[in-house]
């Protein structure tokens, strides 16, 4: 493993950085409005009362879903948890916990998503754990868990095919297109983790070669190198934890499932557990094609209604499903954000107590 050198902060000309913040917040904020017109369009061709009379039959059941989607979040904090090396494990579970809901609070809220959600868990953590070691630790998470999403969706095609058969060519050419991406990610994933590649350092250095490398990255290579090298000697000099963390994110997946199962159950409709499979390996195929838009809204349910559809069910049902569990990520999302708060005040709370100390000292 690598020194535990901290990453320090990234000096960006301000007019620059502003600018290019600006412009960013716009693209994703027109993003997010063409998403939420996305789903009020859908809503409205469904019909809004079909839509909340299928949401209506859920009831008291929306607790039974929210403690679905809060033991995914456990477990993916218990996956951090575990990419930390033990040496440096020296803070307790929960604040992983912390972390990772505070992280996903962000993906949720802010138009910066999977950026500033990933930067957050590293602050939340940078308490008690270098940036260098929280770094890695979410990207290991990041990377396992991925890999699994890529082995759940190449597992609902071969479902999908086996149990429905592909209607046309058209669903023909959709599958197959998603299984030669899949199979190229999983690929090209698993030989970085086999042979130790350091891509970012990589192209710092191919950059730096031709003299455009921005100054920045030149100046922090090292630091990145380090988080690299943290990154993928861990399936190599901690293989105990490697295959840990990969069974986790695999039964983050099974609890994924059986939340599609257990909302169509309370909607009172027909479900079986290849059904649900496909469905929740469909959505994801769905969350990482339009993850530029913040939240995915209108997608992800506009996305569901065309999965279930497809399926044998109702658009409604489709989209009721998607609303149901857009409840729980946002009840998920909002206790994050307390937990964001709370630090934050928790934090100002220090600094003042220590400004008065110092003023009284004087």
């Amino acid at each position: 493993m690598q020194s535990e050198n901290v990453i320090e902060p990234v000096e960006i000309p301000r007019n620059s950085g502003s600018r290019k913040k600006a412009i960013l917040i716009s693209v994703q904020a027109l993003m997010f409005l063409l998403g939420l017109s996305l789903l009020a369009f859908v809503i409205y061709k469904i019909g809004y009362q079909n839509v909340l009379d299928s949401i209506n039959r859920v009831g008291w059941g929306i607790f039974v879903v929210i403690a679905l989607n809060q033991s995914r979040h456990f477990m993916r904090a218990l996956t951090m948890y575990l990419a930390v090396a033990p040496e440096h494990r020296t803070f307790k579970y929960r604040s992983a916990v912390a972390a990772r809901l505070g992280g996903d609070a962000m993906n949720l809220f802010s138009f910066a998503g999977p950026f500033l959600g990933d930067a957050t868990k590293m602050v939340l953590l940078k308490k008690n754990l270098s940036l260098t070691h929280g770094a890695s630790a979410v990207i290991i998470d990041n990377i396992l868990y991925y890999v699994t999403v890529i082995l759940v969706i190449l597992a609902g095609v071969v479902t999908l095919l086996f149990t429905v058969g592909s209607s046309g060519s058209v669903m023909t050419n959709v599958l197959l297109s998603i299984t030669i991406v899949a199979v190229l990610l999983f690929i090209g994933l698993t030989l970085a983790i086999l042979y130790k590649v350091t891509p970012v350092t990589h192209a710092i250095d191919f950059l730096a070669r031709r003299n455009v490398a921005p100054g920045f990255l030149v100046k922090k290579r090292q630091h990145i190198l380090n988080v690299e090298n943290n990154v993928f000697h861990f399936y190599h000099d901690r293989r105990a934890d490697f295959f840990k963390v990969f069974g986790i994110s695999l039964g983050v997946h099974a609890i994924s499932v059986t939340e599609v199962y257990t909302v169509l159950m309370f909607l009172d409709e027909k479900a079986t557990v290849p059904t649900a499979f496909i469905i929740e390996s469909l959505t994801k195929v769905i969350n990482a094609t339009f993850s530029f838009i913040p939240g995915t809204i209108g997608v992800y349910e506009g996305g569901n209604g065309l999965i279930l559809n497809t399926l044998g069910y109702t658009t409604a049902v489709g989209v009721a499903l998607a609303l149901v569990r857009r409840g729980a990520i946002i009840f998920a999302a909002f206790v994050g954000l307390m937990i964001i708060l709370w630090r934050a005040a928790e934090k100002g709370a220090g600094h003042i107590s220590k400004k008065r100390g110092q003023t009284a000292g004087d």
